[in-house]
């Protein structure tokens, strides 16, 4: 089950001008979540694949603990996530093994769950795809099936081998691919063997800005509609949970047309039956505390309310790169 908030309470928000009033407003969407069940109550899975494009790495885990670790290579636009058929850029978020193909192109293959909800939200927004086949995508993956692979976000994305280089009859070159994810073939026979139809690959960029390496991964919540056709208004609400070293952190993440950011964290320490221990919100999403951010409690380790900002901020991508995803998008 995945807990929604009522539109009305994101209104509320945008125009809460005390300080008082946030606090007020922070505690009651808190004890909102916990009555609707707290959707993040559980990590994902036991098993998962990591892929962090921002140091071309792959790593196997299982029960919280890396067991293998290889070397990728990644499509011919290798920093930037793939928003359409023909980027040749390498996805980012939260996907699923569809399908294993033990002889194809590229050696052994496995399939991914591209594009996701998030990748269709991401294109509904901009465009690209229509509202027919937004639903046709959302409808595909919530059914743990395979999404349509004719729309213009493009399809057939995916693990495979052939070498982390190849020859381009000149020179060996990394980051060969149309947006695959490839290895060497003898590391692939591990990662084919260690897989399972359903599985899930978390796809990362540690490189990105924190809202920029977070956003893939928030699960579409709200889209304000109240702006006038063609102004740039109109804002967007997504969420996920992370597992800290701190505790549980429900993150929501805002942004508008006009290229306006914020970011709402509320940590709930070890424990979620009782208020967060510590709630921030960051007006321009710059990852600092200043003019217009308001911030109540503290991580109980950091001396200055700046440096618990920082901190928790290290530690959610921490737990994003070691798969310490409360809930995905997909599931």
């Amino acid at each position: 089950m995945k807990a929604k908030f009522p539109i009305s309470i994101f209104y509320f928000q945008r125009s809460v001008n005390g300080y008082k009033l946030f606090t007020a407003l922070v505690s009651f969407l808190a004890g909102l979540a916990f009555l609707l069940g707290w959707a993040y109550a559980k990590e994902m899975s036991s098993k998962c694949v990591v892929i962090d494009k921002g140091i071309h790495r792959m790593f196997l885990y299982r029960d919280g603990k890396v067991i293998e670790s290889y070397a990728v290579s990644l499509g011919i636009d290798s920093m930037s996530p793939k928003r359409r058929r023909g980027d040749k850029s390498t996805p980012e978020g939260c996907y699923y093994v569809i399908c294993k193909k033990s002889d194809s192109k590229f050696y052994k293959f496995l399939g991914l769950s591209y594009p996701n909800k998030v990748d269709a939200w991401l294109g509904l927004r901009k465009r690209l795809v229509s509202s027919r086949e937004y639903r046709s995508i959302a409808n595909a993956i919530s059914a743990r099936g395979s999404p349509p692979a004719c729309t213009s976000l493009g399809s057939g994305i995916g693990i495979h081998g052939g070498g982390v280089y190849r020859n381009n009859g000149k020179c060996m070159v990394r980051d060969w691919t149309e947006g695959c994810i490839a290895v060497n073939n003898q590391d692939m026979d591990v990662i084919y063997s260690f897989c399972d139809v359903g599985d899930m690959v978390i796809i990362l960029n540690s490189k990105h800005q924190f809202f920029d390496m977070m956003r893939p991964f928030g699960n579409p919540l709200v889209i304000d509609q109240t702006s006038e056709p063609g102004r740039n208004g109109k804002k967007y609400v997504s969420e996920l949970g992370l597992v800290t070293v701190f505790g549980q952190a429900l993150l929501r993440l805002r942004e508008g047309n006009d290229y306006s950011r914020s970011i709402e964290i509320l940590l709930f320490g070890k424990g979620t039956s009782r208020p967060p221990s510590y709630v921030v919100f960051d007006r321009n999403a710059d990852g600092k505390l200043g003019f217009g951010d308001k911030q109540t409690g503290s991580l109980g380790t950091a001396k200055k309310k700046q440096n618990s900002y920082s901190r928790l901020l290290a530690e959610l991508k921490k737990a994003l790169i070691k798969g310490r995803l409360l809930a995905c998008p997909e599931k």
